[in-house]
């Protein structure tokens, strides 16, 4: 087993891929700090709503439940009250539950997991190995070792344009920002593992980006929303679906979550990227290479 692992990890660092991407990401957030800096020293204007939003409840600390929009399209909304000042902890949650660092994982996700199915390298080792499954565990494991170094490279950038652009280094509470961290570099590692399972299951690196960037611009809401109108009528009131998935978790995860919260998230984490585990496991085994 291990040597499938190492022969992905090695694969894997040598793709260029892997580096462009890495070097668009810390761009992307140096240029979103950057702005954030310039919006800081101005007076904050309403912003305006986006065209589709999906109110879901989100339980409150006196148990009552508040409506918590979930926007088609990526929406990075900065949680930073009018005259705060804005902490690393603000910009870490704004991209991480916005999906913009979900993107990037998805990109190279579709590209490693189907590089070596569509250049044929796989008829090579398809054959020598006992149980093909081991090939997929040993991508998964590989793509671990990735999404755990960018969710690092995302932290590591931000803190470094935090320096740059506002002189100083606000962390914010630090138990709730390493509890948010570690729940959601679990909730990215499930829908890396989701999307490794649309790019070898369909073979198709358009179609599985395709899918992948719907995932992270919130374009399944709707599909939920028609769903949740069906279940409605059939009487199951105020239950929405986009609240049990993986998507939505990333998205509606709060910042100062409790220990129910967290163990639901990743609870949620688990059951989804076994499952797209599993489904992927079992395609490959069954498919001819």
């Amino acid at each position: 087993m291990f040597n499938p692992i190492k022969m992905d990890l090695y694969r894997m660092f040598r793709m260029k891929s892997l580096y462009i991407i890495w070097i668009v990401l810390a761009a992307a957030i140096l240029f979103s700090t950057y702005l954030s800096w310039e919006l800081s020293k101005y007076e904050p204007e309403a912003s305006q709503e986006s065209s589709y939003t999906q109110e879901m409840p989100q339980e409150t600390g006196d148990g009552e439940t508040e409506g918590n929009p979930v926007a088609l399209g990526m929406d990075i909304v900065l949680p930073t009250q009018p005259g705060e000042e804005i902490t690393l902890f603000d910009q870490i949650y704004a991209n991480l539950q916005g999906k913009f660092v979900a993107l990037f994982l998805l990109i190279f996700t579709v590209l490693f997991s189907a590089a070596d199915i569509n250049s044929g390298y796989i008829k090579n080792i398809g054959g020598q190995v006992r149980d093909r499954s081991g090939l997929i565990l040993s991508r998964a494991a590989a793509l671990f070792v990735f999404t755990f170094l960018t969710m690092a490279l995302n932290l590591i950038v931000q803190i470094i344009c935090q320096r740059i652009f506002f002189g100083k280094l606000l962390w914010g509470d630090a138990a709730q920002f390493w509890t948010y961290m570690g729940v959601q570099t679990v909730l990215h590692y499930a829908l890396v593992l989701i999307g490794m399972a649309l790019a070898v299951i369909l073979k198709s690196n358009v179609i599985s980006m395709t899918l992948c960037v719907c995932l992270t611009m919130n374009l399944l809401v709707i599909i939920y929303s028609a769903i949740d109108k069906v279940l409605e009528k059939l009487g199951a009131d105020g239950f929405h679906l986009i609240e049990h998935t993986v998507t939505g978790k990333i998205a509606l995860f709060p910042m100062e979550a409790g220990v129910k919260e967290s163990l639901l998230a990743v609870g949620t984490a688990v059951v989804f990227g076994t499952l797209a585990a599993a489904l992927t496991c079992g395609v490959f085994r069954r498919r001819d290479v």
